[in-house]
């Protein structure tokens, strides 16, 4: 799907691209949410091509409230490379984590030119470990599909299909984790409708947010930490868009990502905002539009983001994709300033 930039007017082709190729018998990643059979890891050079907000228009730089600060289209000869489903960059900006939905880390370093993004190196993928310490193994166990770093040490990563929150401390490629005690209504949720917006809010609580699951309002259910429990909340969607990641801010308002897709539509991606405030057991969330990149900006699956604030005081947004490890698709990262 992400064989090149989706730009203006090029929807339609696309769509027909894709189910040309679903009709052809080759499952498409995208529609399943599955990947394709993998060899064990190994070590392979990150290789990137800089990419443009609008490939036509290099002098296009700005959407909605975002302007554009580089972006990389990512590729390794590595058959686990691919399936980036969440993302924490570090402080400085300097290094990136990643979990795939094939239950790998992806870890590596990323370099920039007068502030804007502009590389990346020194890349490494680890298989999660499960709770006997051996690598996770099969579909059903190893679907990681969001991030929130807790502190300089320590990660707690959601899982689809068998819906759960799992904390990594220390070395979190040889970590075993810790099972973090979840909902009763985490059972509910489909096998692949689960948790993919995950984020530590300024107090410390998490904040989860299921990608499909239904409530009487037509919302989607959201969970607050709350002490040792959960308080039930619920996430507003329309026009078939489902959040599929979230990240903190400096100020503590939510960043969060959200994608629609049908073959005939095409892909459309929505950056949404919750402010911190709104936050609280039992509220109704009322994000608003940050940015809608639909036809306005090089996207993907984009499935992971994160954010900092750079020595200028600009906050930074990088958001990355999931290729669904298929030929149509891109792993991207891109680099956004958020204009408040």
């Amino acid at each position: 799907m992400g064989a090149r930039e989706l730009k203006p007017g090029n929807r339609h082709s696309m769509a027909t691209r894709i189910g040309t190729v679903i009709q052809s018998g080759i499952v498409a990643g995208f529609l399943l949410g599955i990947g394709l059979p993998t060899a064990t890891a190994s070590g392979a050079e990150i290789r990137f091509t800089p990419v443009q907000m609008v490939a036509q228009n290099p002098d296009a730089k700005t959407v909605g409230d975002l302007t554009w600060r580089g972006g990389l289209a990512m590729t390794m000869d590595n058959p686990d490379f691919g399936g980036l489903s969440a993302l924490e960059i570090s402080p400085d900006g300097d290094r990136i984590l990643a979990v795939t939905d094939k239950g790998f880390w992806f870890r590596a370093e990323l370099s920039y030119q007068d502030g804007d993004l502009s590389g990346i190196r020194n890349a490494e993928l680890y298989p999660l470990r499960g709770l006997d310490g051996e690598p996770l193994d099969g579909k059903s166990w190893s679907d990681s599909e969001s991030l929130a770093r807790l502190g300089p040490d320590s990660v707690v990563v959601a899982f689809e299909r068998h819906h759960r929150l799992w904390r990594y401390d220390g070395d979190i490629t040889q970590a075993r984790p810790t099972a973090i005690t979840v909902p009763p209504a985490f059972a509910r949720l489909t096998d692949n409708g689960g948790i993919e917006s995950l984020t530590r809010l300024c107090d410390g609580n998490l904040l989860a947010i299921a990608e499909r699951s239904r409530t009487e309002q037509g919302h989607v259910d959201a969970w607050l930490q709350s002490g040792t429990g959960w308080a039930h909340l619920t996430y507003p969607v329309e026009g078939g868009l489902r959040p599929t990641g979230a990240t903190t801010l400096p100020g503590c308002d939510i960043l969060v990502v959200e994608r629609s897709f049908s073959v005939i539509a095409g892909l459309g991606i929505r950056i949404m905002r919750i402010p911190a405030g709104a936050i609280r057991r039992g509220a109704a969330l009322a994000p608003r539009e940050v940015a809608n990149m639909t036809q306005a900006a090089t996207i993907d699956n984009f499935e992971g983001v994160a954010a900092r604030r750079n020595e200028r005081g600009e906050t930074l947004v990088y958001i990355v994709s999931d290729d669904n490890f298929s030929p149509l698709q891109r792993s991207l990262l891109v680099m956004y300033r958020l204009d408040d």
